[in-house]
């Protein structure tokens, strides 16, 4: 015997697609929050070349040229280069720390939406459960109707026998 319709089969079927729609939008936070990581790690192996070329500037500020002179005007160039490199490694400093913010950002999105996969999944369960109940009591009054019915057939065979030895004893 096929089960009559769930009742609730429209609430079913709009759980299971939010779930859906959860999981799809937690799984394009978590490669927005990857690409935002890639780029700050990109960022930050700037950001460290910079340093270090501005760590052997600093280095070589004072350092003779190749003729073993150290000019005033030589010196200044090479501390006016010195701070172009130093600006840029703030610049590259700053642009570090906004896309850690944006990074964290990322993250949190995705806590956002990992707990509304959470909550839809705990939905759609909830529903699910009641349909598993809702069909174990349909199986429990099928298999009555069954029984019963499987009952009455033997009552009526045995009334139909009884009568037709209570004729066979009157003729």
């Amino acid at each position: 015997m096929k089960p009559p319709d769930y009742p609730l089969q429209a609430a079913l079927d709009q759980r299971e697609a939010a779930k859906q729609e959860a999981r799809r939008r937690l799984a394009e936070s978590l490669r927005e929050a990857g690409r935002v990581e890639r780029v700050l790690r990109q960022k930050e192996a700037q950001r460290d070349t910079l340093l270090a070329d501005a760590e052997e500037r600093r280095g070589r500020l004072y350092e003779p040229d190749e003729g073993g002179t150290l000019s005033m005007p030589h010196v200044k160039r090479r501390t006016e280069a010195l701070r172009y490199v130093e600006g840029q490694v703030d610049d590259a400093t700053r642009e570090v720390e906004e896309q850690k913010e944006a990074l964290a950002q990322a993250e949190a999105e995705t806590e956002k939406r990992r707990g509304a996969l959470v909550e839809a999944d705990t939905e759609l369960r909830a529903v699910e459960k009641h349909h598993d109940g809702w069909m174990q009591d349909w199986k429990r009054e099928a298999a009555r109707k069954e029984q019963r019915q499987a009952e009455e057939v033997v009552t009526a065979r045995y009334a139909a026998e009884r009568s037709g030895a209570e004729e066979g004893e009157g003729s």
